[in-house]
């Protein structure tokens, strides 16, 4: 069932391609406060979620632009959060927090373990910890979770059933200190069936966490 509610004004988005040392990001900015970098939004011009969230934070929103010819289709997400890393440095980002949606995950907990010093909060958005990279690496990244310091919400539709249940469990038993929130009459889509409320618990929990 789709939220009914006043819709926010659009907010104005602005950016540029940054190239990194492995490849290029599409980095697309909205909204004014302390920085969030946003994961797996590729038009974030039509998400009401971020919407709602630019109205109390500055989104940058960071999007695989070009990649070398050798590359993989899909890229790892330890090279994602390595270059997006850089895109931080680029953005003069000396701390932020990270909201990722779907196999973005992945690189969001790979970004918090490797710079724990910048990160302040990580919100994903429906995770499904076997989904990015293979088994193996799905393996690695679950085996270090239990490292990651920054304060983790993660929030599911109640009618995901397919890989939600199984990443909550992970979550909840290898996250110190993780929060698992659901969605009533949403599934996997839950930043999409339920944007509204998945910004104000967002909003919610980087105001209590957020340094």
């Amino acid at each position: 069932m789709m939220e009914q509610v006043d819709p926010q004004p659009a907010p104005h988005w602005f950016g540029a391609v940054i190239e990194t040392s492995a490849f290029a990001l599409r980095e697309r900015e909205a909204g004014q406060g302390p920085p969030v970098i946003c994961l797996g939004f590729d038009e974030p011009e039509s998400s009401r979620l971020l919407d709602d969230l630019a109205c109390s934070f500055r989104l940058i929103a960071l999007t695989p632009a070009a990649v070398p010819l050798s590359a993989s289709p899909c890229l790892e997400s330890h090279a994602l959060a390595r270059e997006t890393l850089a895109c931080a440095d680029r953005l003069g980002l000396d701390w932020f927090s990270i909201v990722a949606r779907g196999d973005d995950d992945h690189t969001a907990l790979r970004l918090a373990l490797a710079a724990p010093e910048r990160v302040g909060c990580v919100a994903l958005l429906a995770p499904d910890l076997h989904s990015r990279d293979g088994a193996a690496e799905d393996a690695a990244l679950i085996d270090v979770m239990g490292e990651v310091r920054a304060p983790v919400l993660a929030l599911f539709g109640a009618f995901d059933r397919a890989g939600g249940v199984q990443s909550a469990r992970l979550l909840r038993e290898r996250v110190p200190g993780c929060r698992i929130a659901l969605a009533p009459d949403a599934g996997a889509d839950v930043d999409v069936e339920r944007p509204h409320l998945a910004a104000r618990l967002i909003r919610e929990f980087f105001s209590v966490r957020q340094r």
